[in-house]
């Protein structure tokens, strides 16, 4: 009877000790990721040079304070009626409230912070608001990427590129620039154009 006990007792301080330890190791994961992206964002990220904003690497200008960041591209011409209904529409999807901050060059996920379901509601109320055909080609995680949590396995990417100093790999959830001025495309043609 005295081993069935003292069975029991192990296995009840095995798995006390396989919890404590999995609890220990998940905390040291999380704080050690909270802490490079910290330090990432406060000394790696891109910022205007103005006013410090933190901004993405394709952003032409800075929501911030509108300074321009980079040459802009010679524009094409655009309907301005479609352009004004994409930028409303972009408007009540988003609650980016200043109109005149908006540009052919604003980046979606950028510059408005529109990401994973956000960006695929967006694209849904775009197709029906222009009658989009194709529909069913669009992968708003492409442009958006998902709502997930953080990727345990970013730490040790970030630590790899830090170490080695590779560059093509930035982010696990780099995703495909979608601009307004790509948007008035697809509306101009009623079907979706990949950017």
């Amino acid at each position: 009877m005295e081993s069935v006990i003292s069975v029991i007792v192990n296995v009840f301080y095995g798995v006390l000790l396989f919890f404590f330890i999995s609890f220990a190791a998940s905390t040291v994961l999380y704080v050690s990721i909270f802490l490079c992206s910290l330090f990432y964002h406060l000394f790696l990220a891109p910022k205007c040079s103005n006013c410090a904003k933190r901004i993405g690497e394709e952003t032409l200008r800075c929501p911030r304070c509108s300074s321009l960041l980079k040459e802009e591209q010679p524009q094409e011409e655009m309907n301005p009626e479609l352009y004004a209904r994409v930028k409303t529409l972009v408007i009540e999807q988003t609650g980016f409230v200043s109109e005149e901050k908006l540009t052919p060059e604003t980046h979606l996920a950028d510059d408005l912070g529109v990401a994973g379901d956000d960006g695929y509601e967006l694209l849904e109320a775009f197709c029906e608001e222009f009658e989009i055909q194709n529909m069913s080609q669009i992968e708003p995680s492409k442009y958006f990427g998902t709502e997930g949590g953080p990727n345990p396995f970013f730490i040790y990417v970030f630590f790899y590129d830090l170490v080695f100093g590779r560059k093509e790999l930035k982010d696990t959830d780099s995703s495909v620039p979608l601009y307004l001025r790509d948007l008035v495309k697809s509306a101009e043609a009623k079907r979706w154009i990949p950017p």
